[in-house]
């Protein structure tokens, strides 16, 4: 009840519409729907206050939930790569009716591929929502490890309904928090620290 209750209030005190689930019959890129809100804001809670201060990226964002719960905890820049173009449309126009927008933060939502797309600097934390296949997963993670080669910085990769959480472990990223119980894993934080 605790998590339905969350639903329907960030909903309403953020002025955003992100509940509708939409499916998909695409084997790689799997159908969007919100992560928890409550989950959210847990997971925020558990990272280095100094990541605020760095680029949030969210794969798969769909309509834009996880960015606004990251702004509302304190991540300034915020983006969201996502391959469904009405999605984005969505997501762009939540941000319009934000209400919680701080003038200090700034939203980016681009209609991109999550395999070829390039990482800005300075970025701190990239999440997933089981977004897609391990294929293109494991695409993704070359690139976000490439990248943090090339930085040298310490990244943190928040991982909801880890099905794929093997292929982060043998790229070499270690569990810094695990969220969820004794018969259910939430989420994973898994972090790769500088060289």
């Amino acid at each position: 009840m605790r998590l339905l209750r969350y639903e329907g209030y960030y909903e309403r005190l953020f002025g955003i519409k992100t509940l509708q689930i939409k499916k998909t019959n695409d084997r790689e890129n799997f159908h969007y729907q919100g992560a928890s809100y409550y989950v959210l804001f847990e997971l925020f809670k558990k990272l280095p206050r100094i990541l605020k201060d760095k680029g949030f990226i969210d794969f798969g964002s769909g309509k834009g939930r996880v960015l606004f719960c990251a702004e509302n905890a304190g991540f300034n820049n915020l983006i969201g790569v996502e391959l469904d173009k009405d999605l984005v449309e969505s997501a762009n126009e939540n941000v319009k009716n934000y209400l919680l927008k701080r003038p200090e933060s700034k939203f980016t939502f681009s209609c991109e591929n999550a395999a070829s797309y390039v990482i800005t600097d300075n970025v701190g934390t990239f999440f997933f929502f089981n977004p897609f296949s391990e294929k293109i997963m494991e695409q993704v993670i070359l690139n976000i490890t490439n990248y943090q080669k090339k930085n040298n910085q310490e990244i943190y990769i928040i991982y909801v309904n880890p099905k794929f959480k093997n292929v982060w472990l043998n790229a070499g990223y270690e569990i810094y928090h695990t969220e969820g119980n004794k018969r259910y894993t939430e989420a994973i934080v898994f972090r790769k620290t500088a060289l």
